[in-house]
């Protein structure tokens, strides 16, 4: 095959978070075969993970606040410490995602990991906001097994405190009915509707199954529930982890007991650790029997709740309806809203009983529909994918977004969930000519009026008035335990103000060379250098053709508003 750079381009948004011209260039002389093997078979560099990035960050600050306000303002004086805060999570995700080289092996693997975040959710909407590196730790179990193994994702995802926390099964005990004590029913639910087997039983292609009488078939029922409920229980964080030692509380480090005589409020964020797998108080885990979904999870009992936790996770992943279902969801993220059964069937063998994410990775990027993709983009992948195209960065190379601008204006951010939903449904249909074909859009629940205007305006102040989004490298002026956040101060200090990189594209303004420029400038953009507002673009140039920078930003401005480059789709 001709694997010329609109087909790599389009081949790209599917793969990555976006890419610049260099990365296509790459890509285009290595082969896309060659390409996807160095990314799946490249080997995971933890360092280079989201945990590390957002204590190295929550460090730099906390050193600023230590320097100006003293080791007791750090501490709170007693009630309001400077705690990781979500913002530190923010600023290690926008780094990671705009500071990886053209040539980087982990493209691929950063996409994958914001897909499965959308996918196994938890969210900073909660009170999650106060520990911005568990939230990193949590993700970096998608960035680590991003080619690894689904069984092992979803063993993490379920003892992981921050999904126990979100979830609500971290201090989950035993049923004692004569107290009235009865499990937690809900990550017991959520795990086999959102994160497994989904509602209904599911052919290998992804279609559902039916009863006699033409109905569809539900995977679980309330009694399956509870059964599972049990699994969950005598789940705590693993230890006290109280580091503000001026404050009231003396925990660090210290054991958590369900019955020991400290408030149920305090066994939870800040005060515990959030980042070591939960652990198992065997007195209140349930050690009987347990037998779910028609058999196909049956538990002897007497065994170690950590092991059967992962023993279930295993078995989920093996349920026949886990595949293409899961499937399902990673080819909506990647490459279309409306796969074809064919295309689910292939995906989901490959993927088979134990969630093998390279081989179903590699099927759904080389798949002959991936050619053919339809979907519109993401808002947070339109945002990447622009500031990696011109490679926006400040001064200090240091991309530290705080993220409130972006989810100001497109209603996304990641680890930024309204619910454990996600952003948007994968059944969302908006009325009119979509829903009329039976077909799905998840990412238009997402757009409405005002996203829409906002969207129109943040471009325009991006391109033509170079407020890119906001960055924080310093300490707040007003308030002694959180950074810089008041966006009109960070657009007012140059060091951390973020620039594009339009040096080539400015070469070809300046000479005048408006086609190459619009086609270029469309391919990173659009995967197609047949711009579809070319003509329009090219009558607004008009009025200043010597203006080399005014007629950039109107390119850049008048592309990243079209609907071509809303919509994912394979060039005419």
């Amino acid at each position: 095959m001709n694997e010329n750079k609109n087909d790599i381009s389009r081949f790209l948004m599917q793969a990555t978070l976006g890419v610049d011209r260099k990365t296509i260039d790459y890509v285009q002389k290595l082969g896309k075969a060659k390409w996807l093997d160095k990314q799946l078979n490249a080997s995971v560099d933890i360092g280079n993970g989201y945990e590390y990035k957002t204590t190295e960050i929550w460090r730099y600050f906390r050193s600023e606040l230590r320097k100006t306000h003293g080791e007791r303002a750090i501490n709170g004086d007693g009630n309001d410490p400077a705690l990781p805060y979500e913002w530190y999570f923010q600023m290690a995700w926008w780094d990671r995602a705009l500071s990886a080289p053209h040539d980087s092996d982990d493209l691929l693997r950063h996409r994958v990991a914001q897909a499965l975040s959308e996918i196994l959710v938890v969210s900073q909407n909660s009170q999650l906001d106060l520990d911005s590196v568990a939230l990193a730790n949590y993700y970096d179990i998608f960035y680590r097994h991003a080619f690894g193994s689904y069984a092992d994702i979803l063993s993490e995802v379920s003892l992981h405190p921050c999904m126990g926390f979100y979830l609500s099964h971290m201090n989950n005990r035993k049923a004692v009915p004569e107290k009235h004590i009865h499990p937690d029913e809900n990550y017991a639910r959520e795990i086999m509707q959102l994160f497994s087997i989904g509602l209904f039983e599911l052919n290998a292609d992804g279609t559902r199954k039916k009863d006699s009488s033409g109905r569809d078939i539900p995977t679980y029922d309330n009694r399956d529930i509870k059964q599972l409920a049990r699994v969950f229980t005598g789940l705590k964080a693993a230890s006290y982890d109280y580091e503000w030692r001026t404050s009231f509380f003396d925990y660090h480090g210290s054991s958590i007991n369900f019955d020991d005589d400290v408030s149920k409020t305090f066994k939870t964020i800040p005060f515990v650790n959030m980042s070591r797998p939960m652990i198992v108080d065997e007195k209140y885990h349930d050690r009987g029997p347990k037998a779910l979904l028609n058999g196909h999870i049956k538990l002897s009992g007497g065994e170690n709740g950590q092991r059967e936790v992962r023993n279930v996770a295993q078995m989920l992943v093996s349920h026949p309806s886990a595949a293409p279902f899961i499937a399902h969801k990673l080819i909506q993220q990647l490459v279309t809203s409306n796969p074809s059964p064919d295309y689910v069937k292939a995906v989901a063998e490959k993927f088979g009983s134990k969630g093998d994410m390279k081989a179903a990775l590699r099927e759904i990027l080389t798949h002959p529909e991936a050619s053919r993709p339809m979907k519109m983009k993401a808002p947070l992948f339109k945002v990447t994918q622009l500031l990696r195209a011109f490679d926006v960065n400040t001064p200090e190379q240091k991309p530290w977004m705080i993220g409130a601008d972006i989810k100001r204006t497109t209603a996304q951010l990641p680890m930024a969930a309204p619910t454990v939903f996600n952003f948007y449904k994968p059944d969302y249909t908006p009325h009119g000519p979509i829903e009329k074909s039976g077909m799905v859009a998840p990412e238009f629940e997402l757009l409405n009026s005002a996203t829409s205007v906002s969207w129109i305006n943040m471009m325009y102040n991006w391109f033509f008035g170079e407020y890119y989004p906001a960055v924080s490298t310093q300490i707040s002026s007003t308030r002694k335990n959180v950074p810089e956040l008041d966006e009109n101060l960070l657009f007012s200090d140059s060091r951390s103000r973020m620039r594009p990189d339009f040096r080539y594209e400015t070469q070809l303004a300046r000479q005048r060379r408006f086609d190459d420029l619009i086609a270029h400038m469309s391919m990173v953009l659009c995967g197609t250098e047949e711009c579809e507002v070319k003509k329009e673009i090219k009558e607004t140039i008009s009025q200043y053709p010597g203006e080399a920078g005014y007629v950039v930003q109107t390119v850049a401005f008048m592309i990243a508003i079209s609907p071509q480059f809303a919509i994912l789709e394979a060039a005419a």
